[in-house]
């Protein structure tokens, strides 16, 4: 896919009298939660172990073991010579699950990089930002990648302004509340659109103004099509305008493809029906707010499934939104005191630990929070039943030759363009050994102004 790039979007940096400070507009570092997920688990090299069709390929792939059951049949036997029975083995299954390939590129005019080589020149080198700044950004794709169910989704329109989606015309989303913009990396972020199928409209979309009061996004659209006010803005490159449905498995799995209130169907190739196990507990909240009920009943049904060990485990993530609306019933809670005249430990009744890098409890749960996060939900999980298969660690794209800096041809001539391109790959895909380990609590109220 093309990159645009041309030295006029530096020229604010280039000095005069200017402000040394440059602050950049959106978040640029994990939450707590995201880096635990990183460095915590682990993860699987793969390698092709089947050639396939000639032409088609090989084909990587991790086998995901997942134990059924012990095994041994109990029944009543008579000891006065009676048959003691056969006996039984235990029984197990295996989900599969390949890497997943994809790369963040940048492409840096040559007169970008001449024109800010020096502190003398400008407040920042653009080639020097970009190469330092392109692991962070493709981090934080990552932990946007950890919340979504391997759909490609970032983002759920409710109405659109017009249905003209004609390429180079503007349109402006209205996107649904459990998530809104919170994905969307902000300003000239390149996507695709889908129906609300998830059939592929229109590619090579790009993010021209996000308005976070509104609730709203604005994209240039990259090829014609008819919008509607239903659609989806996803992770671009999954494939051509075509009638593929995009589901998942589409794209990297996120913590949402296991946790998950769906029964039927199959995951990663092995079927709910036959494994039961895969589906884990879920707490319908109805509209209503997170409160110790709504905990107790899934840590209940983790017990019943598993044992009171798995409890141990558990960790909690969830939006800020549903950090406000734990903190706000022990506002309550100790309001209710002071007015019965008990002594409270703080006056601060609204809790402490408000950043993004602080965690909470919630039920005797360790819970971290992440802003992209579903805000109508919290999940509960344990880390060490997740990991990850690769077929090598995120790194810079290099050619055989040791090369990490390319210089792009022009389509038309195939002269060498005045630019550097360099690339980010990253093959890593997410996997459970046991996703009905796990606890979602759902349609949960989003307190106000969240």
């Amino acid at each position: 896919m093309s990159i645009s790039a041309t030295t006029s979007q530096l020229i604010p940096t280039m000095l005069e009298q200017v402000n040394p400070n440059l602050p950049s507009l959106l978040s640029n570092e994990r939450s707590k939660f995201a880096n635990m997920f990183e460095k915590a688990n682990p993860k699987h090299q793969v390698s092709v172990w089947a050639a396939g069709t000639v032409g088609s390929g090989g084909v990587s792939a991790f086998r995901v073991p997942v134990w059924l059951s012990n095994g041994g049949d109990y029944q009543a036997v008579s000891l006065d010579g009676g048959d003691l029975g056969t006996g039984s083995q235990g029984y197990s299954a295996f989900m599969t699950l390949g890497p997943f390939e994809s790369d963040i590129a940048y492409n840096v005019p040559y007169r970008s990089t001449i024109a800010t080589k020096t502190n003398k020149q400008a407040i920042v080198s653009a080639l020097t930002k970009a190469v330092g700044g392109a692991i962070k950004e493709q981090a934080l794709y990552d932990e946007i990648g950890l919340f979504q169910a391997g759909d490609g989704v970032l983002a759920t329109a409710t109405a659109v302004d017009t249905t003209t989606g004609t390429a180079g015309a503007t349109l402006t989303y209205t996107l649904d509340t459990s998530f809104g913009p919170n994905r969307l990396r902000g300003y000239k972020a390149l996507l695709d659109i889908t129906d609300s199928g998830g059939v592929i409209r229109s590619t090579s979309a790009r993010i021209s103004a996000i308005n976070w009061a509104a609730n709203t996004v604005s994209v240039v659209v990259g090829t014609t099509f008819t919008a509607s006010a239903t659609d989806q803005l996803v992770f671009p490159g999954m494939g051509p305008v075509t009638s593929t449905t995009i589901a998942s498995g589409s794209w990297r799995y996120g913590i949402y493809t296991y946790n998950t209130t769906t029964t039927s169907g199959s995951l990663n190739g092995l079927s709910y029906a036959s494994a039961a196990e895969l589906a884990c507990p879920v707490v319908n909240a109805a509209g209503g707010a997170w409160n110790a009920s709504l905990v107790f009943a899934g840590k209940s049904q983790i017990t019943q499934r598993r044992d009171d060990k798995q409890i141990e485990g558990l960790v909690g993530v969830c939006h800020t939104a549903q950090r406000t609306a734990w903190y706000l019933q022990g506002l309550t809670i100790a309001n209710n005191m002071l007015r019965n005249g008990e002594a409270v430990k703080s006056t601060d009744t609204a809790g402490q630990g408000t950043e993004l890098s602080a965690t909470f409890e919630a039920g005797d749960i360790t819970t971290y929070v992440s802003r992209y996060a579903n805000k109508t939900r919290v999940d509960n999980l344990v880390p060490k039943n997740f990991g990850k298969v690769q077929e090598q660690e995120t790194q810079f794209f290099t050619s055989s030759e040791g090369q990490r800096m390319f210089v792009g041809r022009s389509a038309t001539t195939g002269n060498p363009q005045a630019g550097q391109q360099f690339y980010v790959v990253d093959t890593s895909n997410l996997y459970s050994i046991d996703p009905g380990c796990s606890i979602v609590s759902y349609s949960l109220s989003i307190p106000a102004g969240q």
